[in-house]
């Protein structure tokens, strides 16, 4: 297996890249995501073909946190993977997720205070939120990459990392959003416009979204490599040191 070379990225090059990985391993890609969150999509689904969320709160408010938690763990999962495609090593789906269980408590917090201060400083102003939403752009690639004090330690990594590229984040999360929301937005306008689509619609939305997840990620995993080779000269010795373990000859 040919070693990915890890270098500063132009935007274009991070999602062309992004779309590259998530390619050439899909089928471990998606197998990690359903894993992960496959049991909530089927979960929401019933509740949606069953009247909604008043009709089964509890159901709802089960998969809300199965979801969250599920997404975590994928999240970190496919971090671990692609920085293992870039030492040369062929990922499994086992130690993905078991790396990624063994930080899910780090997770769990750094993302929930990510969140908090996003909703906190969005109350206010819309902009002030969204400058704090990229200045925390890659804050599970932190907690997942690097050997951090504390799970909070991984905001202040994230925005200082960021710094001068808070509008490159901007850019690639619109792109992002818009290349998974694009798909899902047509098939529901298909589905209204053509009746007795909705059980349709709703069983593929879910699995769609299952199929597309794993590209944010990706994307956001080599914004974060781009950011520290900018920085701090970042590299495969680098990566190798924080994952424990060394890199494959190309």
């Amino acid at each position: 297996m040919a070693t990915y070379q890890i270098r500063s990225l132009s935007l274009g090059e991070i999602l062309d890249g992004a779309f590259a990985i998530y390619r050439t391993y899909f089928a471990t890609l998606v197998s990690i995501a359903i894993v992960c969150e496959g049991v909530p999509a089927v979960m929401n689904t019933y509740v949606e073909l069953g009247g909604g969320p008043l009709q089964h709160p509890v159901m709802w408010f089960a998969a809300f946190v199965l979801s969250g938690l599920g997404g975590l763990v994928a999240a970190g999962a496919t971090i671990w993977v692609i920085s293992e495609v870039y030492l040369g090593r062929d990922p499994l789906i086992g130690n993905a997720l078991g790396y990624a269980l063994g930080k899910i408590v780090q997770l769990f917090i750094a993302g929930l205070a990510k969140y908090i201060l996003v909703f906190i400083t969005s109350l206010f102003f819309l902009i002030p939120g969204i400058i704090v939403a990229c200045g925390y752009a890659v804050v599970t690639q932190a907690v997942v990459l690097e050997k951090l004090p504390s799970a909070t330690d991984a905001l202040g990594r994230s925005w200082k990392l960021t710094k001068g590229f808070k509008g490159k984040a901007l850019v690639l999360g619109i792109v992002v959003f818009a290349l998974i929301m694009l798909p899902l937005m047509a098939a529901g306008a298909f589905a209204v416009f053509v009746p007795g689509l909705e059980t349709t619609f709703t069983v593929g939305g879910q699995l769609l979204q299952l199929l597309l997840y794993p590209i944010v990620a990706c994307a956001f995993t080599l914004f974060y490599y781009d950011l520290r080779v900018r920085k701090e000269a970042f590299d495969l010795e680098h990566l190798s040191q924080q994952l424990g373990v060394e890199p494959v000859e190309a």
